[in-house]
């Protein structure tokens, strides 16, 4: 019989023989590839990493974010729509503008156009209402027409705060108490906020800080909701903006932080009628001082304590149909405050 002859049987188990070598042989060439993948994946997940890394890091000092001259697309679409700032830039504008901490840009170009101690830490007063009033905004659970009940946690003993008024047993809508947070600044407000969004105030002091992280704010850290004094409760002009900007995105929030005057109708522990008449801390809205010409105010909110000065953190828009948020902290008094604002919203035409 000739060798080179098989029977059916030998020439299936050598081709059986012959698939299980191909199948050795495949499972390296698998094996690479799925190194090769992995390793591509990492060096591009090193990449766009370090290209975060190096656009939001702080600096040596803490105070420097977002030096990368990468453009903001790079992080969309979590930075698509906000403006970069250097910590210092014009200064040659800024010689009459006394505030510390000072930042103009123009929100329609997305383009920062004045700053001084933009990454600055500094005391922001009651500007800190802002992440307060947009918690409350931001919760599913909470509605306009929900009726709320004084509590004490309404007692507030800092000396001088700015307060509502409410006693113990008042019942106010949601809605009542935010305008009292935003118009008359009620320190009282800002902790029934807390209560009603956090249960306590230590637990919404806790998603404040969450939540600045969340859209950037790195530079600051809350210890209450109404801002009082304390040496760990700060923020920079640039987050601050960052606070503002991502507030304005609720329509609510424009009336709340607009309004002059706003009465409000409840009834006390007894049932009993009670009127309150709050009117804007915002000297441009109630007629103290007067926006340069062409100039109108779109939403604001002040802060003033010993520590941190007077401090106004602004949308404004101008005839032109250009809006500019305009960061003004540690003024030395209030005049000086909106005076030093309407410098910045005047040479606005200037930096362009």
């Amino acid at each position: 019989m000739n060798s080179e002859i098989t029977t059916g049987a030998e020439h299936g188990g050598s081709r059986r023989r012959s698939k299980r070598r191909r199948k050795r042989r495949g499972l390296p060439l698998l094996r690479l590839f799925l190194l090769l993948s992995l390793l591509c994946g990492a060096l591009a997940y090193r990449e766009f990493g370090a290209r975060f890394s190096k656009r939001y890091a702080a600096v040596e000092n803490g105070t420097a974010l977002l030096k990368s001259t990468n453009p903001s697309s790079v992080l969309t679409p979590f930075a698509a729509d906000l403006a970069v700032a250097d910590a210092e830039s014009g200064s040659e504008y800024l010689s009459d503008v006394r505030a510390e901490g000072v930042l103009l840009i123009d929100d329609t170009n997305r383009r920062a156009l004045l700053s001084r101690n933009a990454y600055t830490r500094m005391n922001p007063a009651s500007t800190t209402k802002i992440m307060t009033c947009l918690l409350a905004l931001e919760d599913p659970d909470i509605h306009m027409d929900d009726l709320w009940a004084a509590g004490p946690e309404i007692v507030v003993s800092e000396p001088g705060a700015s307060m509502g008024g409410f006693q113990q047993g008042d019942k106010l809508t949601a809605e009542q108490v935010l305008y009292c947070l935003m118009v008359r600044s009620g320190a009282d407000a800002a902790n029934m906020v807390a209560t009603r969004v956090a249960g306590s105030e230590e637990a919404f002091v806790e998603k404040m800080n969450e939540r600045a992280l969340e859209i950037g704010a790195v530079g600051t850290h809350f210890t209450n909701s109404h801002g009082l004094t304390d040496p760990n409760h700060y923020t920079t002009p640039y987050d601050l903006y960052l606070i503002l900007h991502e507030a304005m995105k609720y329509p609510e929030f424009r009336k709340l932080a607009s309004e002059k005057l706003y009465v409000a109708d409840y009834v006390d522990a007894a049932g009993q009628p009670v009127q309150k008449k709050w009117f804007s801390t915002n000297y441009y809205l109630v007629g103290k001082a007067k926006l340069p010409t062409g100039f109108s105010l779109v939403a604001a909110k002040t802060g003033t304590t010993i520590a941190a000065g007077a401090c106004l953190a602004q949308l404004s828009a101008s005839e032109s149909g250009r809006q500019y948020y305009s960061i003004v902290l540690k003024s030395p008094n209030h005049d000086t405050l909106y005076q030093d604002t309407s410098l910045l919203l005047q040479k606005s035409a200037q930096v362009h």
